[in-house]
């Protein structure tokens, strides 16, 4: 049998198999290579809010609620606040345990001699202690949690200061003022691309809940003392200056409820408004809705301001709230983006937890 070569029919057939197998193979490795990168730009946010969440937690897991003074002239310095900053942003400070302090290369040094007048508190610290000046924290430290001065300010900032009270304590507005660099006194950045970090609290004054009833609604606002920070209006909360320094009374909270927000991720396409929006618009129209969520966090930003919708279509957010998490309903430009986050949620048990001690006041 005579050897022959491929007709023109045959070869054709032949490349545009070839063609459509090399097609199918490129949408094929594109399209895996596009999962593994939501996959990973999944991985990093969930191990960012992981750790995030860690370290607010052992903070409150470690919250030491005994404000005994021990003299009744002495003021309380244990105290459990939380209120709100300059912005209307929440902030929260507390007194803990300090675990390991004599195994950390600074404190262990620490009250080594005596006379010293410096503290445990992010400032020269390092210094101090080699010169033998920090006072020993005593097993107790006070730990702020804050956002950045600026307004929109993404850094959540942890401060500590150890010994508790004194004229340097936390719990004084005075220090928590920004410094000569523009960061807050006593602090470390903790994080950054955080668009909202919200506290909520349960105790005395609200009910726990059990597997068959449902969550009862939590408050935003604690004062342990009931005497130094008034309560917002709508909170039917005692209030007594008096109390201040009347420890017996005290009361700290059993759970708190962590709410952190994460700035998506710089390859996530975020909608633009389409049209200008005024400050009482309750339907926002965007250019594509379809990569946000719709889920127990219904929330978007728009500049400073955070929005609550109710649904969602494909190019407009619908029944919308303005104004929410302390921000204000102002109007926003044509082609505005429209931000939104990945939400964490964690409810963090104080074991420590007390109620008043005072039975009769």
């Amino acid at each position: 049998m005579a050897n022959r070569g491929l007709t023109l029919i045959e070869l054709l057939v032949s490349l545009s198999i070839f063609v459509v197998l090399g097609a199918s193979l490129v949408v094929f490795l594109r399209d895996g290579m596009a999962t593994w990168r939501v996959g990973e730009i999944r991985r990093e946010t969930y191990e960012r809010a992981g750790a995030i969440l860690d370290q607010i937690a052992d903070d409150l897991h470690s919250t030491f609620t005994d404000p005994d003074p021990g003299d009744d002239l002495q003021p309380v310095e244990v105290l459990f606040l939380s209120d709100f900053d300059s912005h209307d942003r929440q902030r929260l400070r507390f007194v803990r345990t300090l675990s390991g302090e004599i195994r950390h290369p600074i404190t262990r040094e620490a009250g080594a001699l005596t006379g010293g007048l410096a503290d445990y508190d992010f400032l020269n610290d390092a210094l101090e202690s080699r010169l033998g000046v920090m006072r020993a924290p005593g097993g107790l430290v006070e730990v702020a949690y804050l956002h950045g001065a600026a307004l929109g300010s993404e850094v959540i900032w942890r401060g500590i200061k150890g010994p508790i009270g004194g004229e340097n304590s936390l719990f004084d507005e005075v220090n928590l003022t920004v410094g000569e660099e523009g960061t807050p006194m006593r602090c470390r950045p903790l994080a950054d691309g955080v668009i909202y970090l919200e506290f909520n609290y349960w105790g005395a004054e609200i009910p726990n809940w059990s597997r068959n009833t449902p969550a009862p609604r939590s408050i935003f606002w604690w004062d342990s003392t009931r005497g130094i920070i008034e309560p917002p209006r709508g909170l039917a909360i005692p209030f007594d200056r008096a109390s201040r320094n009347e420890h017996r009374d005290d009361v700290f909270p059993s759970k708190v409820e962590v709410v952190l927000v994460l700035r998506p991720a710089r390859s996530t396409r975020l909608a633009r408004l389409t049209t200008e929006l005024d400050s009482s618009a309750d339907t926002i129209t965007v250019d594509s809705t379809v990569e946000y969520p719709e889920n127990a966090f219904p929330f978007i930003r728009i500049d400073d301001e955070w929005v609550r919708y109710t649904t969602k279509t494909r190019r407009a957010f619908v029944g919308c709230v303005r104004g929410v998490r302390g921000s204000e309903a102002v109007e926003h430009p044509r082609g505005t983006r429209v931000v939104h986050g990945t939400t964490f949620s964690r409810v963090v048990r104080i074991p420590t937890t007390r109620d008043s001690r005072w039975v009769s006041r």
